[in-house]
């Protein structure tokens, strides 16, 4: 490969990554209507050929069937998301605090105990402080600004997604027209191969991810709920929805599954029944991932995209530190189509024959 073609290269990944750190949202935007039009895909061709609906009034039914499953999931998991804000909203705060200064001198006795001399004085006076400092640096007013934007944000992330996916599902072939006019001639037999591969490894990819949420929910769920956990469906649905986010995603439902737990058992005190609740809930966690670890993920990351699970992991790992959760969640699909790419267009480079090898 002459100096040129490996500086163009270079140039292209280079374009890519800036492209993949400035246009995240609008990449995450794009990557959900593609999957909606996925999975919408099938009902509109049913509906063109065996009923002869145009295809606009196709993608219009399978946006409304495809909104109507999320509504009744959601109004399904509303009851006990109200029950829990419900607890929240009964919580003895005064209660809690007598229990944390009761931990707190239980501490206090086993540290005294073990030889380490620290009186509830100077504790005393190590919280004001830190909490002096954390209500100093809490700007209230920031907090409920960026709950606002964010608020703004979600509101016209919906609108983008359903406004791409009609015109994805009404024409599949939209995008494919719009990239061709950049394309030229001598390029667009091997891009069209392209984008072919593309779209089957992410929809595999898309489809495979959308099962592992299902089924890391109704596992979590299911788990919960054999151990006498309230809410189990609650917080089945946030863990398998957190599970999204790579490697972080478990810990994160873990420990806020955690945290609910101890707010809405407050009357056990810091108690062995207590203990044996958050025992029970990491328990569960803990085999549903390990479930997903060794089963699912084995077959969606690796299989779907063709590459070797450690080749995936520094992947995610590279792209986390480089555009934190966001980053995370897109390094495969961004990794994959760059894979293609490199295949059909730099095959004779051993490196990328080494790369793509499984594809």
């Amino acid at each position: 490969m002459d100096k040129k073609r490996i500086i163009g290269v270079v140039v292209a990944i280079l374009l890519l990554l800036a492209a993949f750190h400035w246009l995240s949202n609008i990449i995450v935007y794009t990557a959900v209507a593609f999957l909606v039009s996925m999975l919408g895909k099938p009902l509109v061709k049913m509906l063109h050929e065996k009923v002869k609906i145009p295809f606009w009034l196709c993608a219009i039914i399978a946006l409304a069937a495809i909104i109507g499953v999320l509504g009744l999931a959601v109004w399904l998991v509303i009851p006990h998301f109200i029950k829990q804000a419900q607890q929240l909203a009964d919580i003895d705060y005064n209660n809690l605090s007598a229990q944390t200064s009761l931990l707190g001198e239980q501490l206090l006795e086993w540290l005294n105990r073990k030889g380490v001399t620290v009186t509830s004085e100077q504790i005393s006076s190590y919280s004001s402080r830190a909490m002096g400092e954390i209500w100093k640096h809490t700007n209230i007013q920031g907090i409920l600004t960026s709950a606002a934007s964010k608020m703004s944000s979600f509101a016209i992330g919906l609108f983008s997604v359903i406004f791409l996916s009609f015109f994805l599902l009404r024409d599949e072939h939209m995008f494919k027209k719009m990239l061709f006019v950049f394309v030229p001639d001598r390029y667009t037999v091997r891009t069209e191969k392209v984008l072919k591969s593309i779209e089957s490894l992410l929809t595999r990819y898309f489809v495979g991810l959308l099962l592992e949420v299902v089924c890391m929910m109704i596992l979590i769920s299911a788990g919960l709920w054999i151990f006498g956990i309230d809410n189990a469906l609650l917080y089945g649905c946030l863990g398998g929805l957190f599970n999204i986010i790579p490697y972080l995603g478990p810990v994160i439902g873990t420990a806020l599954t955690c945290l609910f737990a101890i707010l809405n058992n407050l009357e056990m005190g810091f108690s062995m029944d207590l203990i044996w609740t958050l025992v029970k809930i990491i328990g569960v966690f803990t085999a549903s991932n390990l479930i997903d670890n060794f089963v699912l993920q084995v077959t969606i990351y690796s299989n779907s995209v063709k590459a070797h699970p450690l080749e995936i992991f520094f992947v995610i790992l590279i792209a986390g530190t480089l555009t934190g959760i966001g980053g995370m969640i897109l390094a495969i699909p961004f990794y994959t189509v760059l894979r293609i790419i490199a295949k059909e267009f730099f095959k004779d480079t051993k490196f990328v024959r080494e790369l793509t090898k499984k594809m």
